[in-house]
């Protein structure tokens, strides 16, 4: 083969390669970026396309942050100038919302950020890439509702009996990752029988805040008692129940939990 036609054949080649890397950055638009290496030598191309993937996010119970996730594939053939999670909470209109930026870390190839936000709250977010002098990388807007899925934990009771006023007054030992909303006490008057069957019917009683008093008691009869706690979120911890419930005498001494004295040695 003549130089002059190796020659015209090597310059086909370069404006066809071209075309096609102007091609594949306007067939992926925002979201993709491409990289063109040509071998001047063998005559060899390859293409890489930046992309974001593995995009996710998840609520931590503890706190109600949202923690992003996400890696960035053929990120070593690009120029990265800047990685960012872009964040708005409970906005109307997301694609019109105000951004705030959070800085990302990355480990082993994972980059991840923390949404400062709270249960119940609506975040939108998407992940922006700056790369090769000032062009953008931005995924669509994504949202997640923070919702608290983690039950109360409720240790146990103390129940206090005032023979004066005929009251037991209720107190909880309980404690949520959010906030407690509402406290129970479900109690039942047994009468002189400390027992129970399935005809035994109890009284609910609630409140935003303890203790939980409840009147009228009748000395010298016994008490059945459950309890519950909900939050916020509607989770809901239970101690004791219907057919296994804590039964009280109430008379001078009835406390809960009942405390007896050292034996003498």
């Amino acid at each position: 083969m003549r130089k002059k036609e190796r020659q015209l054949i090597t310059l086909g080649l370069v404006v066809l390669f071209a075309a096609i890397a102007w091609w594949a950055y306007n067939q992926y638009g925002a979201d993709t970026g491409v990289l063109l290496n040509l071998d001047n030598q063998s005559n060899s191309t390859e293409t890489y396309q930046l992309a974001i993937s593995d995009l996710s996010a998840s609520v931590d119970q503890s706190t109600g942050h949202v923690l992003v996730s996400f890696k960035l594939a053929n990120e070593e053939h690009f120029n990265i100038s800047s990685v960012e999670v872009l964040y708005a909470l409970n906005v109307a209109d997301p694609n019109n919302a105000t951004f705030s930026a959070l800085d990302v870390t990355s480990e082993n190839g994972t980059y991840k950020a923390e949404i400062p936000a709270s249960f119940g709250d609506t975040v939108y977010y998407k992940v922006k890439v700056v790369y090769d002098t000032g062009k953008e990388l931005v995924t669509d807007v994504h949202t997640i509702t923070v919702v608290d899925t983690t039950e109360p934990t409720l240790s146990s009771v103390s129940i206090d009996y005032n023979n004066t006023a005929a009251t037991f007054s209720i107190d909880f030992n309980a404690t949520d990752n959010d906030a407690i909303a509402t406290y129970y006490v479900y109690y039942a008057d047994l009468g002189t029988n400390s027992t129970i069957d399935n005809t035994t019917a109890f009284t609910p009683v609630n409140a935003t805040v303890t203790p939980i008093t409840l009147t009228n008691i009748t000395e010298g009869n016994y008490y059945a008692f459950y309890f519950k706690v909900e939050d916020l979120s509607g989770n809901i911890a239970t101690l004791y129940n219907e057919t296994s419930p804590l039964i009280l005498l109430a008379n001078s001494s009835a406390t809960w939990p009942q405390v007896y004295p050292e034996s003498s040695s």
